[in-house]
């Protein structure tokens, strides 16, 4: 089965309702990104963007927009002037504190409110500082 998704909608061959995807949580619905474009900035700017925004703030309470990273190519710019606010997703022991700061700043010059940031890929096995057990020197040495 061919996956119909934003692309064929914003490219105007299939109908919004056609690739909008029930899941198994309540009231949360996905559209997939369908087949690739060979130019994704031109669909992303195109009138079917805006539009399809427009028709889903009349169904749906919150409209959530996965992008590629800030600052990487431009259609994380393109989809952010067309959304509410944003939410700046990291990766635990990657993304570096001046890249951070670096799309924390591309958001803010967007205009639009930034409502937090996810920090994502945290290893939470690891003991570190502030975890129950051992402090500095705390254990005992063995004799």
């Amino acid at each position: 089965d061919k996956i119909t998704g934003l692309t064929e909608f914003l490219s105007g061959t299939t109908d919004l309702s056609q690739g909008l995807c029930d899941t198994n949580v309540e009231n949360l619905f996905v559209i997939q990104a369908g087949s690739v474009s060979p130019n994704p900035t031109a669909l992303l700017q195109s009138k079917n963007f805006s539009t399809m925004l427009e028709t889903l703030r009349k169904y749906f309470d919150y409209i959530v927009v996965d992008t590629p990273p800030v600052g990487v190519v431009i259609d994380a710019a393109i989809i952010m002037q067309k959304c509410d606010a944003s939410i700046l997703v990291t990766k635990a022991g990657e993304t570096k504190r001046r890249d951070l700061q670096k799309a924390k700043e591309q958001l803010e010059q967007t205009g639009k409110s930034c409502l937090g940031v996810v920090l994502n890929k945290l290893d939470t096995s690891v003991e570190k500082y502030g975890s129950y057990g051992s402090y500095g020197n705390d254990r005992k040495k063995k004799k």
